[in-house]
């Protein structure tokens, strides 16, 4: 079995690029059109995440935040939150309500508020470069109980709702027969999707945009991409751009058949792992079951919040079993139950 690609370096090109601010307007301007023009110019500055380290929780891609701040009403303050993914989570809406809370608790400590103290906007982003359709809800209140009657979906949007935007980079591809978009988010989109198409032309053509635009940080970025396809090429070579011209396409047409070779091996270790175009019946099985269990956990502690820990562990065994359907029922009984004793035998089915 070919040995899987190691995602560090993927991991630390979409650091360094979204470290960027000319790649977080590109996102903003794309994803939220007009918001560039409702936020104070120049305010946006990148913040720290470190309190998602010190909350003890897992540790993720990206957790990269940047703040900015509207211009009416009275320069409220505006939070980026944004995540990178690789394959589909089905708990991301979950991970995302966890997130926006720390955000805002965070926000609050600083002093960090709108007027009379009002809590700042946060914005969620999943930024998701994987192959297969993402397929998970965006929405928190549609992963607890998917599909709910009228009744249960007003109670669901009172007290869970909480949405993100997702950016699924192999939709936003521009059209590879135009020159590159002046926008360096939409350049990674169609760097992204050349990977996937195994395009190495397309790459060596966004490759030499890149180094032509003398943005050291989009430089890095990019160049940690590039190194993650084909580590055999050299560095990036700042004087690339001044080389002759002949000198100059005899290193691209190298790159273009290093970078060939890579993606044709890539391509065949994705074939042969399962992981080409859709998800294998085997991943598939996996999702439902994380699904599953996401949702057991997350019902386990709204009832914790309501009704105590106690209450909780004397049913633990009862929730390992519980399908969806039931799921479901008990998500509702949380919300109509006032009391543990009432709760428990609803879920025992007394």
């Amino acid at each position: 079995m070919p040995t899987r690609r190691p995602r560090a370096r993927h991991d630390e090109a979409y650091r360094l690029l979204f470290s960027n601010p000319a790649m977080v307007e590109g996102l903003l301007s794309t994803m939220v059109p007009g918001l560039p023009d409702v936020i104070e110019p120049a305010s946006l500055r990148k913040a720290s995440a470190s309190f998602v380290k010190a909350a003890g929780l897992e540790q993720r891609h990206g957790d990269t935040i940047w703040r900015t701040q509207l211009r009416r009403p009275e320069r409220h303050p505006l939070f980026i939150a944004l995540e990178f993914q690789s394959r589909p989570e089905a708990n991301m809406a979950f991970r995302i309500r966890e997130y926006a809370a720390l955000v805002l608790q965070e926000a609050e400590t600083q002093k960090d508020t709108g007027a009379a103290g009002r809590p700042p906007i946060v914005a969620p982003f999943v930024v998701y470069n994987g192959h297969a359709k993402w397929g998970a809800a965006t929405d928190l209140a549609d992963w607890i109980v998917p599909d709910p009657d009228p009744v249960l979906k007003r109670l669901l949007g009172l007290q869970m709702r909480r949405r993100y935007i997702l950016v699924e980079l192999k939709d936003l591809a521009p059209d590879p027969s135009e020159p590159p978009p002046d926008n360096w988010f939409l350049v990674l989109a169609e760097w992204e999707n050349a990977r996937w198409g195994r395009d190495a032309g397309r790459l060596a053509r966004l490759w030499r945009t890149v180094l032509e635009s003398g943005d050291e940080g989009i430089i890095r970025g990019f160049g940690a991409l590039r190194q993650q396809l084909a580590p055999e090429l050299p560095e990036p070579d700042p004087k690339l751009t001044a080389a002759t011209p002949g000198r100059r396409r005899t290193m691209i047409r190298h790159e273009e058949t290093l970078m060939a070779a890579r993606l044709r091996k890539l391509y065949e270790e994705l074939r042969q792992e399962g992981r080409q175009e859709g998800l294998q019946e085997g991943r598939e099985e996996g999702l439902h079951e994380g699904r599953r269990e996401g949702r057991r956990s997350l019902l386990r502690q709204l009832a914790v919040q309501k009704f105590g820990p106690e209450v909780v562990g004397k049913l633990s065994s009862l929730f390992d079993r519980l399908d969806p359907d039931r799921v479901e029922a008990l998500a509702a009984a949380v919300i109509e139950c006032d009391t543990g004793a009432e709760f428990a035998a609803r879920a025992r089915g007394a």
